[in-house]
C-alpha cells in the first residue's frame, strides 16, 4: 500500500513537471483520506491559484493556515492569493506575518516589497528587496525591482548596477535591459542605452516596455521634451518613428499606462500646435478610455476624445462629452482647468439659436455705447476699418495701426476708420482728435468699472465686447465693417480684398490645422458686409458673447468660440451666411503679431 508520504511526493513531482491534472487527483485522494493534511491543502491551494481558481485557492490556503498557523510558507502563499484578489492591505499583513515566522522567506520579502513599491514607498520597498537578496543572491526579479526602487529614490547609479545583476542572471529577459537603458540614459550614457534597447527589442519584439522606451527616447530626440511652439523645428523623421513605436506598444498591450500617457501627451501637444494629423488624434482618442479608467479626472485624455469628435465635424458631441467629464469637478476646478474651460464655451447644437436671447434684451447688462465723433459724411458703400481695445492697448499699438492705414490706403479710396475704446483716458481722447484731423475717423467709448476684475476677466471683456459694438455699428453705418486687432498693421489697401468679398456676406480667417473649435476662426480680422445675412450672423455672435457674459461664464477664447458656434448652428439649419474664407497663415493684407 502506498504511504501518504509517497503519495504526496508523487503529487509534488507531477505538480513540478506541469502535470497539474495528475497532481490534483493525488492531492484530492490524500485529502479524502486525511481531510486536514496541511501540505496537501497548501499545495492544492497553490495549484488552484495556478489554474485560475482564485476563490478555491483562498479557501484551501486558509484551511492550511488554520491547521498549521506557524508555517510561514502557507501564510506567504495565502497572501499572494489575497493580493491577486485586490486585498492589498490583508496581503501585506500576511507577508509581514510570514516574515516574522520565518525571516528566511525571500519570496515573502520580495512580494511585500512589491506592495510597498506600488504604494509609492520606494525606501521601504528597497529595504525588503535587500532582505530577500541577502537570503537568495540569485533572484533576478528582486534585483530588477530594487533597481526600480533605487531609481525612484534618485540613486540612478546604484539602480543601473542592480539592473545589470538582473541581466546577468536572466540574459534572455528584455525587461531588465529596458530598465537599465532608462537608467543609463538618465546618466547620459546614451550609446550604451541605445544598445540595450536594441537588445531588448531583439529578445522580445512584442515587449511593450521595450517599445515604449524606444518611443520615448525618439520623441525626446525629436524635440517633444520641449514646448512645441511656432518657429521651433521638430525632427519629423524621429517624431514619426517615435509615434509609431508608442502605437505599437499600445497594440501589444492596450492598458500599458506609460505608453498611453506618452501618446496622449504627444498628441495633445501636437494638436495645440497645429501639427497633429487625424490619424494621431484618432489613435489618442482610442487610448483615452484606458487613461480615464486609471484616472477619471484626466482632462487631457477626455479632451482628445472631444477633439476627435471635432475633427469628424461633431463639435456638439465633443462639448457634450466634456460637460459630462466636467461633472466630476467642482466649479472652481472646472474654471481652473484649461480644456474644461475651453470646451465649456462650445454650444454648437442645432437648437442653440432657439435658446439664445436677442441681443437687444442683453444690451442693458452692458455700459452704453457713446459715439464721441461720428464718421465724416460720404463714403457710402466703402469699408470702415473698425478697431476696439482698452486704453492701455490704444497707447501701445493703435498709433502704429493708424499710421499704417494712412500710409497704404489712398485718401481717395473712401475708406474710413472707427476706433472704440473702453475707459479711454484724456490722453487717448486727445490722440483720437489729432488722428481725426489726418484720417476720416470716428470714435466711441464705453465706461466700465473694472476695478474688481482680475486680469483674465478684463482681457476677456476687451476681446469680446468689440463684437457687441460692431453689431450695433453695422446697423447704424450700413457700410462694410472691417474688424482688425489693435496690434495689427495694414500692409496694403483694401481694394483687392473688397473684390474678393464680392458675393459673400462675411469674410473670416480660418486656421485649417484642426486645433479645435476655439481656434478654427481667428478673429484678428473679420469683414462684415451690410447684408441681412451678415447682420444676423454678427448679431447672433454678439448675443452669444453677451449671453455667456451675462451668465458669468465668460473665459478667454470666447471671442473665437462665439462665431464658430453660431456658424455651426446656422449651418445645421441652412441659414448660414455666405462666408469667404481666408488662410490666416497667408493673408497678405494685414500683418499680425504673434501666433494666434
Amino acid at each position: 500500500m502506498v504511504s501518504l508520504r509517497d503519495a504526496l511526493a508523487a503529487a509534488v513531482d507531477h505538480h513540478q513537471a506541469g502535470r497539474l491534472d495528475r497532481a490534483e487527483a493525488l492531492y484530492l485522494s490524500i485529502l479524502r483520506a486525511v481531510p486536514d493534511q496541511p501540505d496537501a491543502l497548501h499545495l492544492l491551494g497553490v495549484l488552484d491559484g495556478q489554474s485560475g481558481r482564485q476563490a478555491a485557492a483562498r479557501r484551501r490556503l486558509r484551511l492550511a493556515v488554520a491547521v498549521a498557523p506557524q508555517d510561514g510558507d502557507f501564510l506567504s502563499d495565502l497572501a499572494l492569493t489575497l493580493r491577486a484578489a485586490g486585498e492589498a492591505d490583508r496581503a501585506a499583513q500576511g507577508f509581514a506575518r510570514a516574515l516574522r515566522l520565518d525571516p528566511d522567506l525571500a519570496e515573502a520579502a520580495y512580494n511585500l516589497g512589491n506592495l510597498w513599491l506600488e504604494r509609492g514607498d520606494a525606501a521601504a520597498a528597497a529595504g525588503l528587496y535587500r532582505h530577500a537578496l541577502a537570503r537568495r543572491a540569485r533572484y533576478p526579479q528582486a534585483w530588477n525591482n530594487i533597481g526600480t526602487a533605487l531609481r525612484a529614490l534618485g540613486r540612478t547609479d546604484e539602480a543601473a548596477d542592480a539592473f545589470a545583476q538582473a541581466i546577468a542572471q536572466t540574459p534572455d529577459a528584455a525587461e531588465p535591459r529596458v530598465n537599465r537603458a532608462i537608467a543609463l540614459a538618465e546618466l547620459g550614457r546614451h550609446a550604451a542605452a541605445a544598445r540595450l534597447r536594441r537588445q531588448a527589442m531583439a529578445l522580445e519584439p512584442g515587449n511593450a516596455d521595450a517599445l515604449h522606451t524606444v518611443a520615448v527616447r525618439l520623441l525626446s530626440e525629436a524635440g517633444m521634451d520641449q514646448p512645441v511652439v511656432a518657429g521651433r523645428a521638430l525632427d519629423g523623421a524621429k517624431l514619426a518613428r517615435g509615434l509609431g513605436w508608442v502605437r505599437r506598444a499600445l497594440a501589444v498591450q492596450p492598458a500599458h499606462a506609460a505608453a498611453g500617457d506618452a501618446l496622449l501627451g504627444a498628441a495633445l501637444k501636437l494638436l495645440q500646435a497645429g501639427r497633429a494629423d487625424d490619424g494621431l488624434v484618432a489613435a489618442a482618442a482610442r487610448a483615452a478610455p484606458q487613461a480615464l479608467r486609471r484616472d477619471p479626472r484626466d482632462t487631457r485624455a477626455a479632451s482628445l476624445v472631444a477633439y476627435h469628435f471635432y475633427r469628424r465635424g461633431r463639435s456638439d458631441l465633443g462639448a457634450r462629452w466634456m460637460r459630462r467629464i466636467g461633472q466630476r469637478f467642482t466649479p472652481a476646478e472646472r474654471a481652473a482647468d484649461f480644456e474644461l474651460r475651453l470646451w465649456s464655451l462650445i454650444r454648437a447644437d442645432r437648437g442653440m439659436l432657439d435658446r439664445l436671447p436677442a441681443l437687444d434684451r442683453l444690451l442693458p447688462d452692458f455700459a452704453p455705447l457713446e459715439i464721441l465723433a461720428a464718421l465724416p459724411p460720404g463714403g457710402a458703400g466703402r469699408p470702415v476699418i473698425a478697431v476696439a481695445c482698452d486704453d492701455g492697448y490704444f497707447q501701445r499699438f493703435v498709433g502704429d495701426l493708424l499710421a499704417s492705414i494712412a500710409a497704404v490706403v489712398p485718401s481717395t479710396a473712401g475708406v474710413a476708420v472707427h476706433v472704440h475704446v473702453v475707459n479711454p483716458s484724456a490722453a487717448t481722447l486727445a490722440a483720437l482728435a489729432d488722428w481725426r484731423a489726418r484720417l476720416p475717423l470716428g470714435y466711441s467709448r464705453e465706461v466700465v468699472d473694472v476695478s474688481g476684475w482680475d486680469a483674465h476677466r478684463r482681457a476677456t471683456y476687451y476681446a469680446c465686447i468689440r463684437f457687441v459694438r460692431w453689431s450695433q455699428l453695422l446697423d447704424r453705418l450700413r457700410r462694410p465693417l472691417v474688424h482688425v486687432d489693435a496690434d495689427c498693421s495694414l500692409l496694403t489697401d483694401l481694394g483687392g480684398l473688397a473684390d474678393r468679398l464680392a458675393g459673400a456676406d462675411v469674410g473670416l480667417l480660418r486656421d485649417g490645422r484642426g486645433r479645435g473649435p476655439t481656434r478654427e476662426i481667428t478673429v484678428c480680422f473679420a469683414w462684415f458686409q451690410p447684408t441681412d445675412a451678415s447682420r444676423r450672423f454678427l448679431s447672433a455672435t454678439a448675443a452669444f458673447i453677451a449671453d455667456v457674459w451675462h451668465r458669468g461664464e465668460g473665459a478667454w477664447m470666447l471671442d473665437q468660440a462665439a462665431p464658430f458656434c453660431v456658424l455651426e448652428a446656422m449651418g445645421k439649419r441652412g441659414i448660414a451666411p455666405a462666408v469667404r474664407w481666408f488662410d490666416w497663415t497667408a493673408f497678405p493684407w494685414v500683418r499680425f503679431i504673434g501666433d494666434k
